[in-house]
């Protein structure tokens, strides 16, 4: 007890807060979180004083005019540093010139007093009668990350965000991400002035901006100077293309990419020219799909800020050693060698299916220590936003204490995480964790930012282990059953098996964990109490903070419609039902959707491509199906989708023949489609016409596709367009 400096013993306060008698609003905010913690924790209320009242033990000095008196030097600290130090019996808190003294604050409220933040509800703290710090204590600490930001649901919280030390970049960019058309608005200028954007395709078109065009940077400066006076307290402005379409091609454009080595070029020289007027303040720009790599010749300025994308990478394995991270280690290699101003834009969540178990888990830490050592200077970790995610809370926390310190030991975050959030539930909640991992190894899942819960069917979230991952929730649940609060964030993790259930439903049809059941032979039924499953669903999601499930046409509600028009669609009948076809060339294998019964087995697909839609890039491609016996086909019905943000095409021609032998065939029907003509999407487009009637053992439907995209596509070609097929229903 005698190497203790007593905050309070027996309740009682033993020490009092001082700071300056014109303190910042920081040094109060410090003061008042500090006071108000060691009430919650004690019950004792440390006074906020202007100068020592001589009544008290010990003083805690808040401010950096205290620490210089003592110690007898400047504060020498980063922007977001903080130093504690206890000296002849008083305690001396300052910071740097940004957080850092209220970052200190919640340093010394969690680490000494033992109080924990584990997602946007309350702070948990202790009951303690006594609080004190040993005489010698010294903690001093400056962040290796200058932007560190996890994007979940508890960084709507600003307590959370200042406990954790993360930024949200609505705080601190005054113009964030794909931002081209922000500062030049097609709406506004593309009627007048077409020559200021993008000449793709032999045309000008407003998918991006003409970066060599005068014009353009005259805007753009004009534009900046109104918005930084507008805004002067943004730290980070952004300067970055659209997403997903190529870059100009004009001559002056090309000529520069090409001493460059590509896009980039006219990119970093366009930054760097509106940047080289503003050098007060920092740009950012984004290293990202055709603007990845780095440019041969231009280097970024000194303001300008390179925000590498992992986007390609799939998250099984770590950034380090994951071969699907090669381009970005290289990228990240080259632009480091040109700047040392790199910001890294991470995702840590399927954006196509929020909820599903994703389990990266064991990856948070080692991936932000990985580009922490190759010199990043930030990261943002991109997760499921404001609506609710896969173990939301969990990714959060973790990345968060990775962030602030990258060498941080993440069994012991994840441990002090489980134990305080799960209470009793926690070890159940390991296991489930633990048996994800596993499963994710021993399948060799691939884990795709795009994937979905049906794709992983066959791998980690298959039959057998969905069923044992809901026992150990369900064991979880009976650890807390007499807590609401523990229960309540165990029935999270349980809606996100559900989830994973309902999507899988999808495409199992006509199966025990599908959506459908045998009305007669030839025709299927919906399970009558299927739409209160879902509703039961969508309540608990809403109620457990989800609003959106996915990124694109993900609402509650839209997701209750899509149901509904799976659930209210007529299953008709086919002769074509049970007949397993043939392929030639077979399709896709990145998307088997339920194989060779795709076609055939009364599922039909969304506008999402990646459920229950076989892929084709061939040029001809044949489907064949052998009848029993003789059949006599009047009508064919075809389903395709256009999804040219996908680079899904309409073939051009659908022939269907017949043969009793399989070597001799005739042609009985033929529909041609424009594709000219259709042009928006994603949509499906059904196809149907008749069928010249004979008997037939064998039924072949032919689709001719050019393989070239249409004239009125604007996107970048860089990959191969495809075509996508779904149910083939014949009738007589």
């Amino acid at each position: 007890m005698a190497q203790q400096l007593d905050i309070v013993r027996d309740r009682k306060a033993e020490t009092e807060i001082v700071i300056s008698e014109h303190p910042s609003v920081l040094e109060r905010k410090a003061a008042q979180v500090l006071q108000d913690y060691v009430k919650r924790i004690t019950g004792a209320e440390l006074a906020i004083l202007s100068s020592p009242s001589g009544t008290k033990k010990h003083v805690v000095y808040i401010g950096n005019t205290f620490y210089q008196e003592a110690m007898g030097k400047k504060v020498v600290l980063g922007r977001e540093g903080f130093e504690i130090i206890v000296r002849e019996g008083q305690i001396y808190l300052t910071g740097g010139s940004g957080k850092g003294l209220l970052y200190g604050v919640y340093e010394l409220i969690e680490k000494q007093f033992g109080a924990r933040k584990y997602d946007q509800g309350p702070a948990w703290v202790p009951k303690r009668s006594n609080l004190s710090l040993p005489l010698n204590f010294h903690f001093c600490y400056e962040p290796p990350l200058r932007y560190r930001e996890s994007y979940y649901p508890a960084s709507a919280d600003s307590e959370y965000l200042d406990w954790h030390h993360l930024h949200r970049f609505e705080d601190l960019w005054g113009l964030w991400g794909h931002s081209f058309f922000k500062i030049i608005p097609p709406e506004k200028y593309f009627r007048q002035h077409p020559e200021f954007f993008a000449f793709t395709n032999g045309k000008r078109s407003a998918t991006q901006l003409c970066l060599t065009n005068q014009g353009v940077q005259k805007i753009a400066l004009d534009y900046f100077r109104r918005a930084i006076a507008d805004h002067p307290d943004a730290v980070y402005w952004s300067i970055a293309p659209m997403d997903g379409r190529g870059g100009c091609t004009c001559d002056r454009c090309r000529k520069v990419d090409q001493e460059e080595g590509g896009p980039q070029g006219t990119l970093i020289r366009f930054v760097n020219g509106v940047a080289a007027q503003f050098p007060d303040k920092y740009f950012t720009t984004l290293a990202y799909g055709y603007t990845a790599e780095a440019p041969k010749i231009t280097r970024p300025s000194s303001n300008v800020y390179v925000m590498l994308s992992t986007i390609d990478a799939t998250r099984e394995r770590g950034l380090g050693d994951n071969p699907t991270a090669a381009s970005f280690r290289r990228q990240l290699n080259d632009w480091s060698k040109i700047s040392s101003n790199i910001f890294v834009w991470d995702y840590t969540t399927q954006f196509t299916a929020y909820l599903s178990p994703f389990p990266m888990y064991d990856h948070y830490q080692g991936n932000i220590a990985f580009m922490h050592q190759h010199g990043v200077k930030g990261v943002f970790e991109h997760g499921s936003g404001h609506t609710l995610g896969d173990m939301s809370a969990y990714a959060s926390y973790v990345q968060a204490k990775s962030l602030w310190n990258p060498e941080v030991d993440p069994i012991e975050v994840e441990n002090d995480f489980l134990e305080g959030y799960y209470g009793l539930a926690a070890k159940s909640i390991k296991k489930y964790l633990n048996q994800l991992l596993n499963a994710r190894n021993t399948s060799r899942s691939t884990l795709d930012i795009y994937g979905n819960p049906i794709l992983s069917r066959r791998g980690y979230l298959g039959p057998e282990k969905m069923t044992m991952y809901k026992d150990l929730v369900d064991d979880g649940r009976k650890a807390v059953t007499g807590d609401p609060k523990l229960l309540s964030r165990v029935n999270l993790i349980a809606l996100g098996l559900e989830y994973a259930s309902l999507e899988q439903a999808k495409a199992y049809g006509e199966h025990p964990l599908g959506f459908l059941s045998k009305k007669d032979a030839n025709q299927w039924m919906v399970n009558p109490n299927w739409m209160k499953r879902i509703d039961l669903f969508l309540d608990s999601a809403l109620r457990g903070g989800a609003i959106e499930l996915a990124e694109v046409n993900g609402s509650l509600e839209q997701y209750r419609k899509q149901w509904l028009t799976l659930l209210n669609k007529p299953y008709l009948p086919s002769l074509l039902q049970g007949v397993h076809p043939f392929f030639k060339p077979l399709f896709l294998q990145d998307f088997p959707a339920n194989g060779k019964t795709t076609l055939n087995d009364g599922l039909s697909g969304t506008i999402d491509y990646s459920y229950n839609w076989l892929l084709f890039d061939g040029k001809e491609v044949e489907i064949t199906f052998p009848f029993s016996r003789e059949t006599q086909p009047a009508q064919v019905h075809l389903n395709f989708l256009l999804d040219p943000a996908h680079y899904l095409f309409l073939p051009d021609e659908v022939k269907v023949e017949s043969s009793n032998d399989n070597v001799s065939y005739g042609r009985i029907g033929t529909h041609k489609i424009d594709s000219s003509l259709i042009r928006e999407g994603p949509k499906c487009y059904p196809v149907s016409f008749g069928l010249k009637t004979q008997p037939a053992r064998f039924l072949k439907v032919k689709l001719s596709f050019s393989q070239e995209f249409p004239a009125w596509f604007e996107g970048s070609r860089h990959r191969k367009p495809l075509f996508a097929i779904d149910e083939i229903r014949a009738s007589d």
